[in-house]
């Protein structure tokens, strides 16, 4: 099921609505809120190369978290990250 939903930015709802997504997903499998979490962490599509768009994932993350009572990992959009493509 595809989720709509609009928040204050388009990036930052954009990437609420894929965390959305992936949740439901996650739990109709039955998976803990540990790793539902960091299914979510990594589901990232813009990595760490994009950094105002990493900050929107960021910002979805943490109210995504908070909404829906899961534990918030460290972040990888941090500039230490070295992720490539």
């Amino acid at each position: 099921m595809k989720h709509e939903h609009s928040l204050r930015n388009e990036h930052v709802g954009q990437a609420y609505m894929i965390m959305l997504d992936l949740y439901d997903e996650c739990r109709g499998k039955n998976m803990s809120a540990d790793k539902i979490s960091q299914h979510i962490q990594n589901a990232n599509p813009w990595g760490s190369g994009q950094s105002w768009m990493c900050r929107a994932w960021r910002i979805a993350e943490k109210e995504f978290c908070k909404d829906y009572g899961l534990p918030l990992h460290r972040s990888t959009c941090s500039k230490s990250s070295s992720r490539t493509t």
